[in-house]
């Protein structure tokens, strides 16, 4: 059985995770959130609660975004990662700067080119879904790494 892994992308607005079997990306989901924190804080919870549930990750991405000074989506981040530790689940964390760097070479400079990226990884993704590419982003990245250095 291959390994699963989740990532997980946190705006102020919405959460979004992907899945990844393998190096293939098996499922993106996204939970548009409430304007009222509590409500935004308890969607977020059972959000992650569903997709450890439902898909058993074994190892777990989470983006982090140490420019920004987006307290919303940093407190709402901190969910997820206390939720996934809660189960064991191993997190590693991936700064914006990092993807921007290993998608090109030279470095991109604008987040926009990343998501052009990964349009073209996954053409089939519908239009509403496109802000769950930045978790599928984060996944292959992950995927990628923990493939290098195996080898």
């Amino acid at each position: 059985m291959q390994s699963r892994l989740a990532a997980f992308k946190i705006f102020r607005r919405s959460a979004t995770a992907a899945i990844f079997s393998g190096r293939g990306l098996e499922y993106i989901d996204i939970k548009h959130l409430s304007n009222n924190p509590k409500s935004a804080s308890e969607g977020v919870h059972r959000f992650v609660g569903w997709i450890l549930e439902n898909f058993h990750p074994e190892l777990a991405a989470l983006a982090t975004d140490e420019d920004d000074n987006k307290l919303r989506a940093e407190v709402l981040t901190g969910i997820v990662e206390s939720r996934l530790r809660e189960q064991g689940i191993p997190v590693w964390k991936v700064s914006d700067r990092e993807l921007l760097e290993a998608y090109a070479t030279p470095a991109l400079t604008q987040k926009h080119e990343l998501r052009s990226i990964a349009r073209s990884l996954w053409p089939q993704v519908a239009k509403e879904q496109l802000p769950a590419l930045d978790a599928a982003l984060i996944g292959l990245y992950i995927q990628t790494e923990r493939l290098l250095s195996q080898n």
